[in-house]
């Protein structure tokens, strides 16, 4: 599963399918976005779309009844894994199932409505902001490369 989750409406559900199709052994491997600390970063993730927090993940995996979770930071080389700044890192969790069948977990019936009409300014207000969005985290990786290049090695960017 590889920077999707953000795009699903009930994540633990998804989790929970992985554990399912998996035999004994087997290791589920999740790559997404982790939640921003800037307040722009936050404002646009929030409103837009999904952007867990790494503690999330983790729990998501084990509740799902994954064994041996592991999360690790991804990013790019150029990062220096200073957050300040808020760009959106990803990270990978993995987990492995420890037993046959279905996931202990019991989730209630889905909760998105598919047949309820959308509202046509909510829809073209999300349109907008996620255009700009799309803008702001395209150029912010952009900005921290220049940066990585003009700031010495050894400190923060």
């Amino acid at each position: 599963m590889l920077f999707s989750i953000e795009y699903w409406p009930d994540p633990q559900r998804g989790i929970k399918e992985a554990y399912r199709v998996l035999k004994i052994g087997g290791k589920a491997c999740l790559i997404g976005p982790v939640h921003p600390t800037f307040w722009l970063s936050k404002f646009f993730a929030d409103i837009w779309m999904l952007f867990p927090k790494e503690e999330e993940y983790i729990e998501w995996f084990k509740k799902a009844g994954f064994k041996d979770v592991k999360l690790k930071r991804i990013g790019p080389k150029w990062y220096r894994g200073v957050r300040r700044h808020g760009l959106i890192i990803g990270c990978s969790v993995t987990g492995v199932k420890p037993l046959s069948g279905d996931s202990p977990l019991q989730l209630g019936p889905k909760v998105e409505d598919v047949k309820k009409p959308v509202n046509p300014l909510v829809f073209l207000s999300r349109l907008t902001l996620g255009a700009i969005a799309t803008i702001y985290y395209a150029l912010l990786p952009i900005y921290m490369w220049i940066k990585d290049q003009i700031v010495p090695k050894g400190r923060p960017i």
